[in-house]
């Protein structure tokens, strides 16, 4: 009884300090959401749309270069990057009126990091990150810059300045949190490999991290202590550990083993872990978090996971998996058909999941059943790997070459 009292008020304090956050409202201000999650439940997406004819899409805008990312929406504003040029080393951010997909403004900067990455990946890589007064973005070259809502430029860093053997053959994609006034980023790999907090004001460092020397593309979790106080979890192939976002100091480490691809996700007071299946974490306590559950049937292979409901839903491979919040338990899964590679995670919106195959098709997966059940397969005419914004009653979607609004007519 006490221990169900004592998450019930750790539940009301996250709820809180979430409402009482800027840019948390409708918006979508950095990847995967408002809280990490994934889902917006009082959105209406359209079960079906098509980019060839044009059905349930609200507008299509063409970016020069190429992205890799996710879109954030702050208000009227779809903000987003792309590199383009010699070796990608224009790097660029956008902003697009949400109403009508124009252009509003643009901030263009030059990599001075190693733009090189996969073939398939891009130097605009990370999504950007807000909160509600500051846009962050951050490049694949370790390039970082900040504006304004108005798209004025606050502060720029080369973090390859800094730390020349930051950065790996593939590209870097860990996007960045903004954490209490504190830009935090992930910049990990066999060279110089660090966690970093910088003040979101003018750049400065705050505090740096030494990190595992492996490539690592996951991105940092923000989450809600017991105390009320936040903290920041970052995940690597050789443990889990949580910092102080003002000064980066340690606050519990735990040695295991996590994937490298997919971020972690926070939910009814869990932490949700990827890691050769989930892992499932209470944080309702003081201290380290004691480990619930481990399932490796729910191994998720590049998506970071999703919670919606009691049931957590992660990809492996082309196969969408959906287990119980609390057990771990596999309850169903669901064969997504003609899917190629999958690298979008994928996003709720009311009873419906969407899920983006890096070919542009979207699966819409009904939720109401005990079982999953496809309801569409819709296409776009786009390469998708970063994962969808939600915001209203439409869903952007920053594919390879162009900016998508999906909305129902």
């Amino acid at each position: 009884m006490a221990k169900r009292f004592a998450l019930t008020r750790w539940l009301m304090i996250v709820t809180a300090s979430l409402v009482a956050n800027p840019g948390m409202g409708d918006d979508w201000p950095q990847f995967r959401g408002p809280h990490l999650g994934g889902m917006s439940s009082k959105s209406k997406l359209p079960d079906k749309f098509d980019g060839e004819s044009g059905s349930n899409i609200a507008w299509k805008t063409p970016i020069p270069g190429r992205s890799v990312s996710g879109a954030i929406v702050l208000g009227d504003q779809v903000i987003t990057t792309t590199s383009d040029g010699l070796e990608q080393r224009r790097i660029r951010l956008l902003s697009y009126d949400a109403k009508s997909g124009k252009l509003r403004w643009e901030q263009q900067l030059v990599a001075r990091g190693r733009p090189y990455c996969h073939p398939t990946s891009a130097n605009a890589a990370p999504t950007p990150a807000s909160d509600g007064k500051h846009v962050v973005a951050f490049f694949s070259s370790n390039d970082i810059a900040c504006t304004d809502l108005q798209g004025n430029l606050l502060w720029y860093r080369s973090l390859a300045s800094d730390f020349p053997k930051a950065g790996n053959d593939v590209g870097m994609s860990a996007s960045p949190a903004i954490v209490d006034g504190i830009v935090v980023v992930q910049v990990e790999c066999q060279g110089d490999s660090f966690a970093l907090g910088m003040s979101v004001a003018d750049g400065t460092t705050a505090w740096k991290q030494e990190r595992p020397r492996k490539a690592n593309w996951a991105s940092p979790t923000p989450v809600i202590l017991p105390s009320g106080k936040s903290a920041v979890v970052m995940q690597s192939s050789e443990n889990l550990v949580a910092v102080n976002p003002a000064d980066g100091k340690e606050l519990w480490k735990i040695d295991m083993g996590c994937s490298t691809t997919p971020s972690s996700t926070v939910a009814n007071g869990r932490l949700i872990v990827p890691s050769g299946g989930l892992t499932a974490l209470d944080l309702s306590s003081a201290g380290a978090p004691s480990k619930l559950w481990f399932e490796n049937k729910l191994n998720t292979t590049a998506c970071s996971p999703l919670v919606d409901n009691d049931k957590v839903y992660i990809v492996n491979r082309t196969i969408l998996v959906c287990g119980d919040l609390f057990t771990g338990k596999v309850l169903w899964q669901l064969r997504i058909p003609d899917a190629n590679q999958i690298w979008s995670s994928p996003v709720i919106s009311g009873n419906r999941l969407y899920l983006f195959s890096m070919d542009g098709s979207c699966a819409v997966v009904s939720l109401e059943a005990e079982e999953g059940k496809i309801e569409s397969i819709n296409k776009l005419e786009d390469e998708v790997l970063g994962s969808p914004a939600i915001a209203g009653n439409a869903m952007y979607v920053r594919g390879a070459k162009n900016l998508w609004k999906i909305e129902a007519k």
